[in-house]
């Protein structure tokens, strides 16, 4: 999964230097509104819906992949 979010990020925003550790807004100057958008395109592709709640603690690659991965074993 995180080789797929690293193609995301490197198609959709032109990241490259991606890690698990990588914070959307300090390491990748991802707006509020890129954010929005990176998680319907996560939304989409793994056909999982992340709740607005949950938005402030997915600050890295690795809070998300964590989330998406818990919301699918559900």
């Amino acid at each position: 999964m995180f080789n797929e979010f690293k193609e995301i990020l490197k198609t959709n925003y032109e990241v490259t230097n991606v890690e698990q550790c990588s914070n959307f807004k300090k390491d990748f100057g991802l707006t509020s509104f890129d954010f929005i958008n990176l998680i319907c395109l996560i939304e989409e592709k793994y056909g999982v819906v992340i709740e607005e709640e949950h938005y402030l603690s997915l600050n890295t690659v690795g809070d998300l992949i964590k989330h998406i991965e818990s919301e699918m074993t559900r």
